[in-house]
């Protein structure tokens, strides 16, 4: 996922993290939960050290068209704006589809894609079905877990990342 398109970033983060802790000696740390990847391996990398700070998630802040709030929203013109919404819609629809029984992350993941793909000005990068914890892809969802819907897709020039956490049925 991430690690492919940011090759440095996962390094990048946790070195800065590790040493910014080991300096201030936080007993919290608060991460949004935008970038959910990077969530979890702040939060891996502190169990992994047995640091002694709780890392907390902070939600994720949205337009009242459903787009993440990002930095990177300046970028987009205003037809891109518009179209940067299917990213959100996409990931609502992923979710409808595992509210309605489907278990099959590969069925659901194409249909996300399929919303991304329908809009001319989007172009995906992924949009996959992980556990939280592991960020791996399970076989098939199962009944009272959790899982969390990420994708990223370029609109103009900005990457736009964007999550969903999804209870199963």
């Amino acid at each position: 996922m991430e690690g492919s398109s940011r090759p440095t970033q996962v390094d990048g983060v946790t070195t800065v993290v590790t040493k910014l802790s080991n300096i201030a000696g936080p007993s919290r740390a608060y991460f949004g939960e935008k970038d959910f990847q990077q969530l979890a391996v702040v939060r891996r990398m502190a169990a992994d050290l047995d640091q002694p700070v709780t890392v907390i998630g902070c939600p994720i802040v949205r337009e009242t068209d459903g787009l993440a709030m990002s930095s990177r929203n300046i970028y987009l013109s205003s037809a891109e704006r518009e179209a940067a919404t299917v990213i959100n819609r996409a990931l609502r629809a992923g979710a409808a589809m595992i509210s309605a029984g489907e278990s099959d992350p590969a069925v659901i993941e194409a249909h996300m894609a399929s919303i991304i793909e329908a809009e001319p000005l989007a172009e995906l990068d992924y949009a996959v079905v992980v556990e939280p914890d592991s960020l791996v892809t399970p076989a098939e969802l199962m009944s009272g877990t959790n899982v969390r819907l990420l994708m990223v897709a370029k609109v103009g020039s900005p990457r736009l990342l964007d999550n969903l956490g999804v209870d199963v049925p």
